[in-house]
Parts: structure tokens; C-alpha cells; sequence
């Protein structure tokens, strides 16, 4: 619809010339009644195009909002889609901050794009077709001259924008950086103010944002030299059609309605190309804006279901690890790399309560992570009630697994949102998560109560708040397989004792993997794991560890005598 309505609207304005031209001609007549008729149907025939111009662009408007409103909204939903299937690690590497200004730029440069191609492909391709063809029929020489130009005008366009493209490609890419910087400073803006850091801040965004300057003031100047070329290559061309039409007339051959016809033609055309010229600049700045999301969507390293995959139950609770082997290096030829698992395999019962303990770097956290399958293994399998877990698919397999992290991080949202994640909870149930987690008597001291917004990230409720909205989480989920990482690490110690045993209570039934920091929490667990570099070197229960009087023992006196005397 769009096409046609611009084909319409640029035909029926570059045929209104030829009118003019018969009008300019019978005007140079004397007058008669022939010549006034002649004149008044030129006329009429003006007012017809005009007419269908003002429809034409009506018509274009209509087709205008699904077209380019439409494309953002649905670029919009397919960036977002292409992110939620990334990897982990892949937001590991990168600042969200530089990932959302790209996925707008990536967007919005669609209406840039398509409205280049509109407005300045189609309706001046068209446009030259159109001239070129009503120059030929009046004066073949003129056309030809005309047709060279255009030729040339547009080519030296084009080779100049793809070679200038690499210094829009350096604004973009700087432009992300600063979004980056901007974003980093801003979320831990707390830590900012605390250890007064505003002006070193201050200074790493100055730096960023100079960067984007200088490169730009690069790419402006080219730009402005590309300006400067057009306007001598425009000016060129119109003084050498004035100069012969003026030689033309001169044989005597030459009507003033042709001049006209002529002037009006170029008139147009020489606006459009000049805004041809202009905005060839917009297109590749806006396919520079797009390439650094357009790098995310060729990614083929996705999180996606195999095709055999399935929404198997978890109905007991079992999980084996079998012989893994997992690095966070990608393993090169030649090249051997460190690997944090190496022939792993631990065997959790189902309905066992296990603890993983060990120093920073042990692999309690990674071994989570894979049991999420938020990281791969390069060797070896991950099993739930003898399932393989690449047979899950992904959904089914993380909604049969509650996480509680250390640190929770909760949407800008209600607390209601906040602890029902979207699934549609009657009032009782929630109520009901609430108590079991020890937070409805803060909630109700809300102004909102359930509905009360949290803040980014949760800023407005203290850590131990949080954590007891991550409890809740858990609570209401429900599910066979619970990882806590230290779950009670932000609760004072009267408010840990309150809800530990709703905790016991929660995995009574169930598997759970305890990530312990502070042993005294772990006393009651089935089994403890002791991790050291990838290795199991100790397992066994609080009492059967500390008679080995080995690795565990150590930690054990060393946190009883520091920091456990209560």
C-alpha cells in the first residue's frame, strides 16, 4: 500500500510539469478563445493531479503506522526474545546498560531504514525513471546529460557511505560503552555515595563520553565533506542544463513552456537527491546503530531445547552427577586449559538434604549453575530421577528447581509480583508463603501491603527483606528440588532462628542443596559435601567430618572460635 501510494504521489507530481509547460507556451500566445480553452484544461488537469497527490499521501499515512510502528513493536518483542535465549555466561561479559541501548538503537533504526527506502530509494528511483523518460521524448541530448549525472551522483554517494561506515560503526560502539558506564555507575550508585567515588565516577563517564565526541566529530566532518561535494556536483548540473537550453535558444528551437517543463523537473529532482545524498548518511548510521544487536542475533551458542526434548516430571527428586568435566576456558588445540570439574560424580538421594561447603572458587556455585543448566558440561551428565537433564526442556527442567540466592534481586514491581513471578495465586496461598517465610508482618506495615513497589532491584527493602521475599518465592513454588545459597545470610540472628525451622519444614519432603558460608547452618543436613578445586575431599555428616579431624574440622574450629561465639 505504501509503495503504491508513493508511486502514485511521485508520477502524478513529475507529470504536473507537462502542463505547466502547455500553459507557459499558450500564456506566450496571444490571446484567443482556442488558447484560453486550451489553458483552462491544462488547468483542470493540474487540479486532477494535485487532487490525487493529496489522496496518494493520505493513503500512505494509513499504511505508514502498521508499517513502521508495527516493525518497531515487533523488533522491539524479537530483541528482547533473542536476549532471553542467550547463555549465562553471555550476560556475565557484558553491562546490561550497553545490551539495552543497543536493542533500542537495533529498533528504531528499523523506521530509519524503511522510511530511507521509501522516501529516498523507490520515490527517487522512480522519480529518475519517470524525468529521464519526459526529458528523453522532449530533448534526448538533456536526458542523456541528466542520466549521466544521476548515475554518478548516486554512486559516489553510496562507495563514500560504505567507506565512512566504519567511523559510524565507532560512534555506535562508543556509544554503547558510555551506556555501559552510565549504567554500572548508576546501579551500584549505593557504593558510589558510601565510599565517595562520585568524582572518580565522574571521571570514567566524562572519559567514556569523550571518547564518543572525538570519534564524532570524525565521522561529522566527513559527512560535511560529503555535503560539500554534493552541493558542487547539484550546482553542476543545473548551470550546464540552464546553459543549454540558453545555447538552444539561441538556434531559435527552444520553447520558454520547455524551459519550464525543465526547470520545474530538476527543481524537484535536484531536492530529492540532495535529500538522497543527506540521508545516505542516516541509513548507515542507522545500519551502524543496528549492527551490535544484529551481532547478537547471528549468535548460534543459544540456550535452546534439543528436539527430543520434553517436560519430564521430577517426581522424586534424585540427581547424579557423572563424571563431569566443565572448564569456564574453551579448550584449544595444543592447548591445555584448567578445568574446575575433572571426572566429577556425587550422588544425591532422592528427598536428601546435602550442604556444600569450601573456600571461594571450590565450585559450590558453578556445580549450581550447571545443575540449572545456566553452563554446560564438556563431558560427562547431569541426571534427575535418571533423566537425563538435556532431556528436560529448559522450562520444565528450572520450574522443578526453586533457587534462593544470597543476594536477591527483586523487579521494580509489587511485592505481590515480586513473590507470585506472574502465575496467577489466590490471596490465601499468598498469605499463606508470606508467614511460612516470616515477611507478612512487615508487608502489612506497608502502605500498600502486597502491593507496595519495591524499587529497582529491590533498594527500597533491606536485605533481610529481600531475602525473605526470595523464601516466599520458594514456599509458593513448591517444587521437588530446593538450592539455597545461604539463605539466611541477611536476617539478624533472632529472625534466622524464626525461620529455619519453616525452612526444614519447606524441604521435609524434598531434595535440597545447601550452599553453606556459615557451618552453624548446616548442623541437621543429611550429608555434608567439602569441595576443594573441583574435588569432593571429604563428605559425611557434621559429627562423622569433624572425628576425621581433616579440612572441615579446621573450618569448623576456625568459625567457632571467630565468629560463632553467640
Amino acid at each position: 500500500m505504501a509503495l503504491f501510494a508513493l508511486a502514485c504521489s511521485i508520477t502524478l507530481d513529475l507529470t504536473a510539469p507537462i502542463y505547466y509547460k502547455n500553459i507557459a507556451n499558450g500564456l506566450a500566445l496571444p490571446y484567443s478563445e482556442a488558447t484560453l480553452s486550451l489553458l483552462l484544461d491544462n488547468f483542470k488537469t493540474i487540479v486532477f493531479i494535485y487532487t490525487g497527490v493529496w489522496f496518494s499521501w493520505r493513503l500512505l499515512e494509513i499504511a505508514i503506522v502498521p508499517l513502521d510502528g508495527g516493525g518497531i513493536n515487533l523488533l522491539e518483542k524479537r530483541c528482547f526474545d533473542v536476549l532471553k535465549k542467550q547463555k549465562h555466561i553471555f550476560f556475565e561479559n557484558r553491562f546490561s546498560g550497553s545490551l539495552i541501548k543497543q536493542a533500542n538503537r537495533f529498533s528504531r533504526s528499523f523506521e530509519t531504514i524503511m522510511d530511507w527506502f521509501l522516501f529516498q530509494f523507490f520515490m527517487n528511483i522512480l522519480a529518475v525513471i519517470i524525468s529521464f523518460t519526459i526529458f528523453y521524448q522532449q530533448e534526448p541530448k538533456f536526458a542523456l546529460y541528466f542520466l549521466g549525472w544521476v548515475f554518478i551522483f548516486i554512486t559516489w554517494n553510496i562507495v563514500y557511505s560504505l567507506w565512512k561506515m566504519r567511523f559510524d560503526k565507532a560512534v555506535a560502539e562508543a556509544d554503547s560503552t558510555v551506556g555501559g558506564v552510565l549504567s554500572d555507575a548508576i546501579s551500584n550508585i549505593f557504593i558510589v555515595k558510601s565510599f565517595a567515588m562520585e568524582q572518580c565516577e565522574q571521571l570514567r563517564v566524562n572519559q567514556a563520553s569523550d571518547e564518543v565526541y572525538r570519534k564524532k566529530k570524525i565521522a561529522w566532518f566527513f559527512t560535511f565533506l560529503s555535503f560539500a561535494i554534493q552541493g558542487i556536483m547539484t550546482f553542476g548540473i543545473e548551470l550546464l542544463l540552464v546553459y543549454l537550453m540558453i545555447v538552444k535558444w539561441q538556434t531559435g528551437h527552444f520553447e520558454i513552456g520547455t524551459f519550464v517543463l525543465f526547470q520545474s523537473i530538476m527543481i524537484i529532482l535536484i531536492q530529492r537527491l540532495w535529500e538522497f545524498g543527506r540521508n545516505i548518511r542516516n541509513l548507515f548510521a542507522a545500519l551502524a546503530d543496528a549492527s551490535e544487536m544484529a551481532e547478537v542475533f547471528r549468535q548460534v551458542d543459544l540456550e535452546i531445547d534439543s528436539p527430543s526434548a520434553l517436560p519430564h516430571p521430577i517426581k522424586h527428586g534424585a540427581i547424579d552427577f557423572t563424571k563431569l568435566d566443565f572448564s569456564y576456558y574453551e579448550q584449544k588445540a595444543h592447548q591445555q586449559q584448567p578445568k574446575l570439574f575433572e571426572d566429577f560424580s556425587l550422588h544425591i538421594k532422592a528427598g536428601e538434604k546435602i550442604a556444600l561447603v569450601g573456600q571461594s572458587g571450590s565450585g559450590k556455585s558453578s556445580l549450581t549453575k550447571l545443575l540449572f543448566r545456566f553452563l554446560e558440561p564438556q563431558a560427562g551428565s547431569i541426571r534427575f530421577d535418571g533423566i537425563n537433564a538435556k532431556d528436560f526442556t529448559l522450562q520444565a527442567l528450572r520450574q522443578q528447581i526453586s533457587m534462593v540466592p544470597q543476594q536477591p534481586d527483586l523487579f521494580h514491581r509489587s511485592i505481590k509480583d515480586n513473590i507470585t513471578l506472574g502465575n496467577a495465586v489466590s490471596d490465601s496461598d499468598l498469605i499463606t508463603a508470606a508467614k511460612h517465610a516470616n515477611c507478612l508482618e512487615f508487608i502489612d506495615n506497608l502502605p500498600n501491603k502486597f502491593e507496595t513497589l519495591v524499587g529497582e532491584r529491590g533498594v527500597k527493602l533491606s536485605g533481610g527483606e529481600r531475602q525473605r521475599i526470595a523464601i516466599a518465592r520458594a514456599f509458593l513454588e513448591d517444587a521437588p528440588i530446593i538450592v539455597l545459597d545461604e539463605a539466611t545470610s541477611a536476617l539478624d540472628s533472632l529472625t534466622e532462628k524464626q525461620i529455619q525451622s519453616a525452612i526444614f519444614e519447606l524441604i521435609k519432603t524434598k531434595t535440597a542443596i545447601i550452599i553453606a558460608h556459615r557451618l552453624s547452618t548446616i548442623l541437621k543436613m543429611d550429608r555434608i559435601i567439602v569441595l576443594e578445586d573441583g574435588k569432593i575431599i571429604e563428605q559425611g555428616t557434621h559429627q562423622e567430618l569433624l572425628a576425621n579431624k581433616n579440612k572441615y574440622y579446621a573450618m569448623w574450629q576456625h568459625q567457632s572460635n571467630d565468629f560463632l561465639l553467640e
